[in-house]
């Protein structure tokens, strides 16, 4: 009898490429205004400080880990629920918290509520990422998942781009403040059009349907029912990451490269206020242009060449990354050794070129690893990592050094530039890693 497949049952929209490429385009907005949020705190370091008198590990703290708090205890169960419930309104109701919360951080009237306003953005953030993730899984193939998640993951550079020269501007012409208004509102408009025009996908669209499953169920609701209530366990979920090995190390090897890039990027407009007295809107313009177009190209490059080497063999996945992450270390080195914010800036861009390689290779491993109900807490699951780790110790840890080698060469400038030396180091580190998860990726990815 004749195996069922979900495409006898999958309604027209699904199947219309305009359609699903607007979908991706609302994401990548949302995803693009949700990290100018994230970019925007790392502008406002040095007017922030001046107002409020605190330390580089308190701006760490403040950029890292408080929104990482409730991130990590609200991700999973959030990640559950979208297992089970409809994505597209966990995603729409994300979106709007954490606009509301980057909005009343610039409400705040001392560091404390600052704080708390960043613990807002947490949980926005939370119920929004591991929901979109899913849903990106059951719009494409996996041969497709790569390039769609490198075109969700321009998010960084576009974000950094706005963030940066528009947030630097608007806090030299009317303070910090304005710059989160301005960052927390059009994602209030996102949140709306994300309401009213996407809709939810049939699960596991472009997966092989279960042995099992003889026949086609009679309608795509139906199937939706019956599947629900057999969503695996989280404890399964854990234990597929654990039984892929590669996947661990690929995952690790990403993590690192999180830590490094968020505690770096957080304190370069620091860096060039600092050491070469730009103002504010320079500094954010310069950190903007050069996390724009290069971090882009390494995206789209990064998604698009790993799944056309991929086809060859499943190690480049992997094997792109880890080049990517090796070049980053000495070109990151190079830049601040640099003697003019010029010859920094230019080095900087290069860097960023090869520094984004892994981000939509490794969320797309991980999706094209997990069964289609398995994917909004596969997820949530590095979602946690990479915030927790990544943005939450990142920034916290080269403030730390920052402050330490300050104290020791009594200098903000130099303390600053070597905390940043220092991290670029945990790149090569990063690349080791995935140059072990590239050994059996090929077989883990089949199984």
């Amino acid at each position: 009898m004749r195996v069922a497949a979900l495409s006898d049952v999958a309604p027209p929209w699904m199947r219309s490429r305009p359609y699903r490429i607007w979908v991706l385009a609302l994401f990548a907005g949302v995803a693009t205004f949700g990290f100018v949020d994230r970019i925007v705190v790392q502008v406002l370091v040095q007017p922030i400080q001046a107002e409020l008198h605190v330390s580089d590990a308190d701006m760490g703290l403040l950029g890292g880990l408080t929104f990482a708090v409730l991130y990590v205890l609200l991700s999973i169960p959030i990640a559950r629920l979208a297992e089970r419930k409809n994505r597209v309104a966990i995603i729409t109701i994300g979106t709007a918290l954490w606009s509301v919360a980057t909005a009343a951080s610039g409400l705040a009237l001392n560091f404390g509520q600052l704080l708390l306003a960043r613990i807002g953005v947490g949980i926005g953030e939370a119920a929004g990422t591991p929901a979109t993730t899913s849903i990106i899984s059951d719009y494409f193939s996996p041969q497709r998942r790569a390039s769609a998640m490198s075109v969700v993951g321009l998010a960084v550079p576009l974000g950094a781009f706005l963030g940066g020269s528009a947030g630097g501007f608007i806090a030299l012409h009317w303070g910090w403040r304005a710059a989160f208004l301005c960052a927390g509102l059009p994602g209030l408009v996102l949140a709306l059009l994300q309401g009213l025009t996407v809709r939810e996908p049939l699960r596991g669209y472009h997966d092989a349907a279960p042995a099992e499953q003889s026949t086609a169920p009679s309608s795509p609701r139906s199937m939706e029912q019956s599947s629900e209530w057999n969503t695996p366990s989280f404890f399964a979920v854990l234990r597929r990451f654990w039984e892929r090995r590669s996947l661990i190390q690929f995952l690790i090897g990403a993590t690192l490269s999180t830590i490094a890039g968020y505690g770096i990027n957080y304190f370069l407009a620091a860096y060039f206020f600092r050491r070469f007295g730009l103002n504010y809107a320079q500094a954010g313009l310069v950190v903007g242009v050069v996390s724009s177009v290069p971090a882009a190209l390494s995206i789209i490059a990064g998604g698009f060449v790993a799944d056309w080497a991929g086809k060859r063999s499943a190690r480049w996945y992997a094997l792109i990354p880890a080049i990517g992450a090796a070049l980053t270390a000495p070109l990151y080195i190079a830049s601040f050794e640099a003697a003019t914010w010029l010859a920094a800036a230019v080095l900087l861009a290069v860097t960023a070129v090869c520094q984004y390689a892994y981000i939509p290779a490794a969320a797309a491993v991980t999706q094209n690893m997990m069964e289609p109900r398995m994917r909004a807490s596969a997820a949530a699951v590095t979602g946690l990592i990479y915030t927790l780790l990544g943005q939450g110790l990142g920034p916290l840890f080269v403030g730390m050094l920052s402050d330490h080698f300050t104290r020791t060469h009594a200098s903000a400038s130099q303390g600053l530039q070597i905390a940043l030396t220092l991290s670029t180091l945990v790149y090569l580190w990063s690349a080791v890693h995935l140059v072990i998860a590239s050994r059996r990726l090929g077989e883990d990815l089949k199984e």
